[in-house]
């Protein structure tokens, strides 16, 4: 797999100057810009040209995003324009300083307390996100950035939508969600809601307090199969140092029914502050 950042596969985008490829993935790359007429640094994501399944798709970001821009929370990266011309399609967004929270748990070591914390600050923006009526629907580690100061937020809007548009448009989005993180319903092309977001949040917290991801498979259908039909093991049976408490919110986060999950991320922060005022 290639090393981010790295320099770009071209020098300008719609006018505006490269600097450095950010990351890749399936549904497009993302790249550090300048912003020809303020200096302003931004992150520009080129969507792939077969990211879009029809019109209607294309139309539907295009009027999300204008929503999108409306969105201003602490926890989320600002996104700022939507540009479909010949170039391409391309959302542009606030660029955030530091690393993601993938390299966070592979180079950090293990703090509860501090683990809690950043947990909290992607509950608020996951939270801020679900209130404004959308599904993230690509929640992973690699879309959670971290500023210089610590701070959290939770990007990449390429794939969100309403529940309801989602559930009409997103035959085929099981295929651009990187497979560790897809929930069930996803996968059998069932409605999708609010609670997928959370299931692809417990497989996030397996790896933060295990370290492991939550199946050790090497084949995509025999992931599938585990995400629709098998739970993973415990956390505590996995890490000594994950909270037992703590390891059962992560595997009711990863029920196989969404309504046998957490209602809605309020409700989990009063779960995971619990775990606070008991553990720190």
């Amino acid at each position: 797999m290639a090393e981010f950042p790295k320099k770009p596969d071209r020098s300008e985008l719609f006018g505006y100057k490269l600097q450095m490829m950010l990351g890749q993935g399936g549904t497009g790359i993302v790249y550090r810009a300048v912003d020809p007429d303020t200096g302003q640094i931004v992150a520009m994501k080129l969507l792939r040209a077969n990211f879009f399944r029809n019109k209607i798709h294309k139309r539907e970001l295009a009027k999300n995003v204008k929503k999108f821009i409306k969105m201003d929370h602490q926890n989320v990266v600002k996104v700022l324009d939507f540009i479909s011309e010949d170039e391409g399609d391309v959302i542009i967004m606030e660029f955030v300083d530091g690393p993601d929270l993938k390299w966070y748990v592979d180079e950090r070591p293990f703090n509860l307390q501090e683990r809690l914390v950043i947990l909290a600050q992607i509950c608020n923006g996951l939270a801020y996100i679900h209130d404004a009526g959308y599904v993230h629907h690509d929640m992973k580690p690699a879309n959670v950035l971290f500023t210089r100061k610590g701070q959290v937020k939770i990007c990449d809007f390429s794939l969100a939508g309403s529940a309801g548009m989602l559930s009409i448009l997103d035959r085929g989005m099981a295929e651009q969600i990187t497979p560790m993180f897809v929930s069930p319903e996803v996968i059998k092309k069932e409605k999708i809601t609010k609670q997928s977001d959370l299931y692809s949040l417990g497989a996030m917290m397996y790896i933060m307090f295990t370290g492991k991801v939550p199946f050790e498979v090497d084949d995509l259908q025999r992931l599938y199969t585990c995400h629709l039909q098998q739970m993973p093991f415990h956390p505590t049976e996995i890490s000594e140092i994950c909270p037992q408490n703590l390891g059962d919110i992560i595997m009711r986060l990863m029920a196989k029914s969404p309504k046998d999950r957490f209602k809605d991320c309020h409700e989990l922060r009063i779960a995971l502050g619990e775990i606070g005022q008991s553990r720190i």
